[in-house]
């Protein structure tokens, strides 16, 4: 199947579904990567509120 292809069926899925194949997507990622799980686990502990992103912001940004 060509990533062409994947595409269109990831878009045909249901919003949970969708949800589930990025969090597999990133898990795969994060193991491949140890650069990536680090930037991915700074990010996840920052505690610095001027880092965040409302979560409303963060709906705006991919539903456009």
């Amino acid at each position: 199947m060509s990533l062409g292809q994947l595409k269109d069926q990831a878009a045909h899925l249901q919003s949970t579904e969708q949800r589930e194949l990025i969090a597999f997507l990133i898990s795969l990622q994060t193991a491949a990567s140890d650069t990536f799980k680090d930037t991915l686990a700074r990010k996840i502990d920052d505690t610095d509120p001027a880092n965040w992103v409302e979560l409303d912001d963060l709906e705006k940004r991919f539903s456009e």
